[in-house]
Protein backbone atom coordinates (compact mmCIF):
# COMPACT_ATOMS: atom_id res chain seq x y z
CA UNK A 1 0.00 0.00 0.00
CA UNK A 2 0.81 3.74 -0.75
CA UNK A 3 1.86 5.74 2.15
CA UNK A 4 -0.64 8.34 3.12
CA UNK A 5 0.35 11.87 2.39
CA UNK A 6 0.23 13.95 5.84
CA UNK A 7 1.18 18.01 5.22
CA UNK A 8 4.61 18.45 6.86
CA UNK A 9 2.57 21.73 9.10
CA UNK A 10 0.16 18.75 10.24
CA UNK A 11 2.67 16.20 10.92
CA UNK A 12 3.40 16.88 14.73
CA UNK A 13 -0.59 17.21 14.98
CA UNK A 14 -1.01 13.62 13.55
CA UNK A 15 1.47 12.29 16.12
CA UNK A 16 -0.68 13.96 18.96
CA UNK A 17 -4.05 12.56 17.70
CA UNK A 18 -1.98 9.19 17.32
CA UNK A 19 -2.38 6.47 20.14
CA UNK A 20 -1.82 2.42 20.32
CA UNK A 21 -4.49 -0.26 19.82
CA UNK A 22 -4.16 -0.84 15.94
CA UNK A 23 -5.04 -4.22 15.79
CA UNK A 24 -7.22 -5.70 12.84
CA UNK A 25 -10.72 -5.81 13.73
CA UNK A 26 -12.14 -8.81 13.61
CA UNK A 27 -14.98 -9.26 10.25
CA UNK A 28 -18.30 -9.03 10.85
CA UNK A 29 -20.82 -9.42 8.21
CA UNK A 30 -19.40 -8.82 4.86
CA UNK A 31 -20.77 -6.05 2.84
CA UNK A 32 -18.78 -6.10 -0.25
CA UNK A 33 -15.00 -6.53 -1.47
CA UNK A 34 -13.56 -3.21 -2.94
CA UNK A 35 -11.21 -3.84 -4.76
CA UNK A 36 -10.88 0.40 -6.18
CA UNK A 37 -9.48 1.12 -2.77
CA UNK A 38 -6.00 0.74 -2.43
CA UNK A 39 -5.29 3.85 0.94
CA UNK A 40 -8.82 4.41 2.23
CA UNK A 41 -8.62 7.67 4.45
CA UNK A 42 -12.77 8.60 5.28
CA UNK A 43 -15.83 6.92 4.78
CA UNK A 44 -19.44 7.65 4.83
CA UNK A 45 -23.02 6.77 3.81
CA UNK A 46 -25.86 9.05 3.36
CA UNK A 47 -28.89 9.20 0.70
CA UNK A 48 -28.22 5.25 -0.48
CA UNK A 49 -24.44 6.45 -1.85
CA UNK A 50 -21.04 5.22 0.10
CA UNK A 51 -18.19 7.37 -0.15
CA UNK A 52 -14.39 6.74 0.67
CA UNK A 53 -11.64 8.98 0.39
CA UNK A 54 -8.99 7.21 -1.37
CA UNK A 55 -5.49 9.12 -1.34
CA UNK A 56 -6.06 12.02 0.34
CA UNK A 57 -6.81 13.99 -2.86
CA UNK A 58 -9.79 11.72 -4.77
CA UNK A 59 -13.15 9.55 -3.86
CA UNK A 60 -14.81 6.47 -4.54
CA UNK A 61 -18.08 6.92 -4.99
CA UNK A 62 -20.97 3.69 -4.55
CA UNK A 63 -24.13 2.87 -4.82
CA UNK A 64 -26.00 0.61 -1.92
CA UNK A 65 -29.07 -1.23 -3.23
CA UNK A 66 -30.86 -4.59 -3.69
CA UNK A 67 -28.61 -5.23 -6.12
CA UNK A 68 -25.57 -4.68 -3.23
CA UNK A 69 -22.61 -2.00 -3.55
CA UNK A 70 -22.19 -0.87 -7.02
CA UNK A 71 -19.05 1.08 -7.84
CA UNK A 72 -20.07 4.48 -9.80
CA UNK A 73 -16.70 6.35 -9.95
CA UNK A 74 -13.72 8.01 -8.75
CA UNK A 75 -13.66 11.53 -8.91
CA UNK A 76 -11.23 14.53 -7.51
CA UNK A 77 -7.58 14.83 -8.13
CA UNK A 78 -4.78 16.28 -6.77
CA UNK A 79 -3.67 19.99 -7.46
CA UNK A 80 -4.58 23.88 -6.58
CA UNK A 81 -7.02 24.39 -9.46
CA UNK A 82 -11.27 23.84 -9.29
CA UNK A 83 -11.68 20.03 -8.46
CA UNK A 84 -8.57 19.25 -7.00
CA UNK A 85 -7.32 18.90 -3.51
CA UNK A 86 -3.86 18.92 -1.78
CA UNK A 87 -5.45 17.04 1.06
CA UNK A 88 -8.98 15.67 0.97
CA UNK A 89 -9.88 15.59 4.49
CA UNK A 90 -13.40 14.20 4.90
CA UNK A 91 -16.75 14.39 2.86
CA UNK A 92 -19.98 15.94 4.33
CA UNK A 93 -23.10 14.57 2.56
CA UNK A 94 -26.34 16.63 2.43
CA UNK A 95 -29.12 16.64 0.46
CA UNK A 96 -28.49 17.68 -2.84
CA UNK A 97 -24.43 18.18 -2.63
CA UNK A 98 -21.30 17.38 -0.98
CA UNK A 99 -19.20 19.96 0.91
CA UNK A 100 -15.31 18.64 0.81
CA UNK A 101 -12.86 20.87 2.73
CA UNK A 102 -9.49 20.96 1.50
CA UNK A 103 -6.26 22.37 3.49
CA UNK A 104 -7.51 26.14 2.44
CA UNK A 105 -10.85 25.90 0.66
CA UNK A 106 -14.11 24.57 0.79
CA UNK A 107 -15.33 22.96 -2.42
CA UNK A 108 -19.24 21.48 -3.37
CA UNK A 109 -19.53 18.49 -5.68
CA UNK A 110 -22.92 16.93 -6.42
CA UNK A 111 -24.06 14.02 -4.91
CA UNK A 112 -22.57 11.97 -8.28
CA UNK A 113 -19.66 13.98 -7.45
CA UNK A 114 -19.54 16.76 -10.74
CA UNK A 115 -17.88 20.08 -9.54
CA UNK A 116 -19.95 22.85 -8.52
CA UNK A 117 -17.77 25.48 -6.64
CA UNK A 118 -15.38 25.91 -4.18
CA UNK A 119 -14.46 28.57 -1.91
CA UNK A 120 -11.10 30.11 -0.90
CA UNK A 121 -10.43 30.00 2.85
CA UNK A 122 -8.95 33.34 3.84
CA UNK A 123 -8.97 31.94 7.63
CA UNK A 124 -7.33 28.66 9.66
CA UNK A 125 -9.52 25.75 9.82
CA UNK A 126 -7.61 22.39 10.96
CA UNK A 127 -7.87 19.34 9.37
CA UNK A 128 -11.42 19.67 7.51
CA UNK A 129 -12.90 22.07 10.25
CA UNK A 130 -14.60 24.19 8.14
CA UNK A 131 -18.69 23.77 8.62
CA UNK A 132 -21.07 26.05 6.51
CA UNK A 133 -23.75 27.17 8.83
CA UNK A 134 -26.58 29.08 6.82
CA UNK A 135 -25.04 31.85 4.81
CA UNK A 136 -21.93 31.06 8.05
CA UNK A 137 -18.76 29.69 8.55
CA UNK A 138 -17.86 27.64 11.86
CA UNK A 139 -13.94 26.97 11.81
CA UNK A 140 -11.76 25.37 14.41
CA UNK A 141 -8.25 25.86 14.52
CA UNK A 142 -5.14 26.16 16.53
CA UNK A 143 -2.61 28.53 17.90
CA UNK A 144 0.45 27.99 18.81
CA UNK A 145 3.56 29.12 21.16
CA UNK A 146 6.44 27.46 23.47
CA UNK A 147 4.51 27.71 26.61
CA UNK A 148 0.84 26.34 25.16
CA UNK A 149 -1.51 25.18 22.52
CA UNK A 150 -4.84 26.79 21.89
CA UNK A 151 -7.62 25.35 19.70
CA UNK A 152 -10.26 28.04 19.57
CA UNK A 153 -13.79 27.68 17.39
CA UNK A 154 -15.27 30.84 15.59
CA UNK A 155 -17.90 32.09 14.39
CA UNK A 156 -17.76 33.98 10.83
CA UNK A 157 -19.82 35.65 8.37
CA UNK A 158 -20.96 34.76 4.68
CA UNK A 159 -17.35 37.00 3.68
CA UNK A 160 -15.49 35.60 6.66
CA UNK A 161 -15.52 38.62 9.20
CA UNK A 162 -15.22 36.95 12.47
CA UNK A 163 -19.35 36.94 14.21
CA UNK A 164 -17.96 35.77 17.73
CA UNK A 165 -16.10 33.37 18.89
CA UNK A 166 -17.97 30.63 20.42
CA UNK A 167 -15.27 29.05 22.34
CA UNK A 168 -11.21 28.29 23.10
CA UNK A 169 -8.96 25.52 25.15
CA UNK A 170 -5.85 25.65 26.02
CA UNK A 171 -3.66 23.44 26.53
CA UNK A 172 -1.02 23.97 28.77
CA UNK A 173 2.11 22.27 26.66
CA UNK A 174 3.53 24.28 23.98
CA UNK A 175 5.12 22.82 20.59
CA UNK A 176 7.85 21.67 22.57
CA UNK A 177 6.13 19.24 24.23
CA UNK A 178 3.93 16.22 23.04
CA UNK A 179 0.61 15.12 24.96
CA UNK A 180 -0.53 11.77 23.10
CA UNK A 181 -3.74 12.07 24.86
CA UNK A 182 -4.91 15.17 24.72
CA UNK A 183 -8.20 16.31 25.61
CA UNK A 184 -10.96 16.56 23.36
CA UNK A 185 -12.48 19.79 22.19
CA UNK A 186 -14.13 19.99 18.55
CA UNK A 187 -17.95 21.79 17.02
CA UNK A 188 -20.82 19.98 15.29
CA UNK A 189 -22.98 21.74 13.16
CA UNK A 190 -26.46 19.54 12.98
CA UNK A 191 -29.56 21.59 11.82
CA UNK A 192 -29.27 25.38 12.64
CA UNK A 193 -27.66 24.35 15.84
CA UNK A 194 -23.77 24.48 16.76
CA UNK A 195 -22.49 21.77 19.50
CA UNK A 196 -18.89 21.95 20.94
CA UNK A 197 -18.19 18.65 22.70
CA UNK A 198 -15.57 19.32 25.65
CA UNK A 199 -14.13 16.15 27.10
CA UNK A 200 -11.09 15.90 29.89
CA UNK A 201 -12.44 15.15 33.52
CA UNK A 202 -15.88 15.97 32.19
CA UNK A 203 -17.51 15.16 29.03
CA UNK A 204 -19.89 18.49 28.22
CA UNK A 205 -21.66 19.27 25.35
CA UNK A 206 -22.72 23.33 24.59
CA UNK A 207 -25.85 23.93 22.48
CA UNK A 208 -25.59 26.89 20.55
CA UNK A 209 -28.33 28.58 17.87
CA UNK A 210 -27.05 29.44 14.43
CA UNK A 211 -25.83 33.16 15.57
CA UNK A 212 -23.27 31.43 18.64
CA UNK A 213 -25.68 32.28 21.51
CA UNK A 214 -25.41 29.72 23.86
CA UNK A 215 -28.62 27.78 25.01
CA UNK A 216 -27.81 24.98 27.06
CA UNK A 217 -25.21 22.36 28.43
CA UNK A 218 -25.34 18.90 28.37
CA UNK A 219 -23.07 16.52 30.50
CA UNK A 220 -22.40 12.87 29.25
CA UNK A 221 -21.58 10.18 32.07
CA UNK A 222 -18.63 9.20 30.74
CA UNK A 223 -15.73 8.46 32.84
CA UNK A 224 -11.48 9.26 32.09
CA UNK A 225 -9.62 6.23 32.56
CA UNK A 226 -6.30 6.09 34.46
CA UNK A 227 -3.03 6.11 32.65
CA UNK A 228 -1.29 3.10 33.16
CA UNK A 229 2.50 2.68 32.65
CA UNK A 230 1.09 -0.65 30.66
CA UNK A 231 -1.17 1.81 28.07
CA UNK A 232 1.76 4.28 27.61
CA UNK A 233 3.50 1.62 26.45
CA UNK A 234 1.09 0.88 23.99
CA UNK A 235 0.70 4.50 22.89
CA UNK A 236 3.88 4.66 22.42
CA UNK A 237 4.50 0.96 20.45
CA UNK A 238 3.06 1.56 17.24
CA UNK A 239 4.53 5.43 16.26
CA UNK A 240 7.68 3.32 17.42
CA UNK A 241 7.48 0.74 15.00
CA UNK A 242 6.60 3.07 12.00
CA UNK A 243 9.78 5.76 12.95
CA UNK A 244 12.12 3.57 10.85
CA UNK A 245 15.61 3.31 11.32
CA UNK A 246 16.76 4.22 15.12
CA UNK A 247 17.72 7.70 13.93
CA UNK A 248 16.25 10.65 16.34
CA UNK A 249 13.92 8.69 18.40
CA UNK A 250 15.37 9.12 21.21
CA UNK A 251 14.93 12.33 21.56
CA UNK A 252 11.48 12.41 20.00
CA UNK A 253 10.63 10.04 22.23
CA UNK A 254 11.51 12.51 25.41
CA UNK A 255 9.01 15.33 23.89
CA UNK A 256 6.35 12.65 24.70
CA UNK A 257 4.31 13.67 27.90
CA UNK A 258 1.22 11.79 29.53
CA UNK A 259 -1.56 13.18 31.65
CA UNK A 260 -2.99 11.33 34.86
CA UNK A 261 -5.45 10.03 32.84
CA UNK A 262 -7.36 9.84 29.58
CA UNK A 263 -10.25 12.37 28.32
CA UNK A 264 -13.76 10.77 28.58
CA UNK A 265 -14.42 10.08 24.68
CA UNK A 266 -12.05 10.37 22.03
CA UNK A 267 -14.57 10.52 18.94
CA UNK A 268 -17.93 12.71 18.70
CA UNK A 269 -20.68 12.50 16.20
CA UNK A 270 -24.32 13.58 15.50
CA UNK A 271 -26.47 10.82 13.98
CA UNK A 272 -29.81 10.29 13.79
CA UNK A 273 -30.55 12.48 16.39
CA UNK A 274 -28.33 11.04 19.15
CA UNK A 275 -25.39 11.80 20.47
CA UNK A 276 -22.47 9.21 19.37
CA UNK A 277 -19.13 8.52 21.35
CA UNK A 278 -16.65 6.72 21.19
CA UNK A 279 -14.17 6.00 24.41
CA UNK A 280 -10.99 4.91 25.36
CA UNK A 281 -12.05 1.56 26.29
CA UNK A 282 -10.85 -1.78 24.58
CA UNK A 283 -11.78 -5.07 24.90
CA UNK A 284 -8.98 -7.11 22.32
CA UNK A 285 -9.86 -5.68 19.01
CA UNK A 286 -12.61 -3.99 20.28
CA UNK A 287 -13.55 -0.38 21.35
CA UNK A 288 -16.61 0.70 23.42
CA UNK A 289 -19.09 3.54 22.19
CA UNK A 290 -21.64 4.72 24.29
CA UNK A 291 -24.69 6.14 22.44
CA UNK A 292 -26.82 8.96 24.32
CA UNK A 293 -30.09 10.90 23.38
CA UNK A 294 -29.94 14.89 23.37
CA UNK A 295 -30.77 15.35 27.03
CA UNK A 296 -27.67 13.14 27.74
CA UNK A 297 -29.45 9.96 28.89
CA UNK A 298 -27.63 7.01 27.79
CA UNK A 299 -29.46 4.40 25.58
CA UNK A 300 -26.82 1.90 24.77
CA UNK A 301 -23.12 0.81 25.12
CA UNK A 302 -21.78 -1.72 22.98
CA UNK A 303 -18.22 -2.89 21.75
CA UNK A 304 -17.51 -3.02 17.95
CA UNK A 305 -14.71 -3.92 15.64
CA UNK A 306 -11.57 -1.17 16.34
CA UNK A 307 -10.49 0.36 13.56
CA UNK A 308 -7.40 2.18 14.55
CA UNK A 309 -6.79 5.80 15.80
CA UNK A 310 -8.11 8.44 13.65
CA UNK A 311 -5.35 10.28 12.68
CA UNK A 312 -4.97 6.92 10.69
CA UNK A 313 -8.62 8.39 9.17
CA UNK A 314 -11.77 7.72 10.14
CA UNK A 315 -12.83 4.17 8.46
CA UNK A 316 -16.26 3.62 10.30
CA UNK A 317 -19.37 5.09 9.87
CA UNK A 318 -23.24 5.09 11.05
CA UNK A 319 -26.14 3.90 8.79
CA UNK A 320 -29.43 3.17 8.79
CA UNK A 321 -28.65 1.64 12.45
CA UNK A 322 -26.16 -0.35 11.47
CA UNK A 323 -21.90 0.45 11.78
CA UNK A 324 -20.50 0.33 8.83
CA UNK A 325 -16.30 -0.52 8.85
CA UNK A 326 -13.89 -0.87 6.27
CA UNK A 327 -11.10 -3.91 7.36
CA UNK A 328 -7.77 -4.68 4.86
CA UNK A 329 -7.99 -8.39 4.08
CA UNK A 330 -4.06 -9.03 3.58
CA UNK A 331 -4.80 -12.25 1.91
CA UNK A 332 -6.88 -10.93 -0.63
CA UNK A 333 -5.34 -8.15 -1.13
CA UNK A 334 -8.70 -6.15 -1.02
CA UNK A 335 -10.68 -3.80 1.36
CA UNK A 336 -13.54 -5.13 2.22
CA UNK A 337 -16.74 -3.40 3.68
CA UNK A 338 -18.16 -4.83 6.96
CA UNK A 339 -20.92 -4.22 9.17
CA UNK A 340 -22.88 -5.17 11.82
CA UNK A 341 -26.94 -4.27 13.68
CA UNK A 342 -26.25 -1.44 16.72
CA UNK A 343 -29.92 -0.05 16.81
Amino acid sequence: MKDRKTPFGFLWLVIVASLAFAAKPAPGELVAKLPQVLNPFFITIAEGRLYIVENSSTAHIYTMGEKGIIFVKTFGREGQGPGEFDFMYLIRVFKDHLDIPGSNKLSRFSLDGEYINEVKLPIGAFKGGIYRHGENYLAKDFQFDSMETTARIRLYDKNFKLIREIGARKEPRGIEKINLVSDYYSPRVAGDQIFVIASGRESIVTVYDRNGTRQEEIRLPLEPIKMTAALKDAVIKPLKENWGSRSGWDAFEKRFYFPDQTPGLDHFEIIDGKFVTRTYRYRQNYVEFVIFDQQGRELRRMFLPFTGRLSNGVLFCFYQGRYFYLRENIEGEVWELHSEKVW
